[in-house]
């Protein structure tokens, strides 16, 4: 029952935000991981990504339109 509760919780939080085309939610993993990906997804031209202030390191991804 905790985990329908904790997973209620969570949608709640990112119900304030962007409806982003993906959410990567990190638990507890150092900085320099955080960073890593992000830079990788970055460099990418079909995505963008941005950090918001959650409980827990989270990036928000979304498809960019190059045309």
């Amino acid at each position: 029952m905790s985990e329908n509760k904790t997973d209620e919780t969570t949608a709640q939080q990112y119900d304030n935000y962007p409806d982003p085309d993906a959410i990567i939610h990190f638990g507890d993993v150092s900085e320099a991981l955080v960073e890593l990906v992000e830079e990788t997804l970055e460099t990418s031209e079909d995505l963008s990504t941005s950090r918001d202030p959650l409980t827990e390191t989270t990036l928000l991804v979304e498809e960019v339109d190059n045309e």
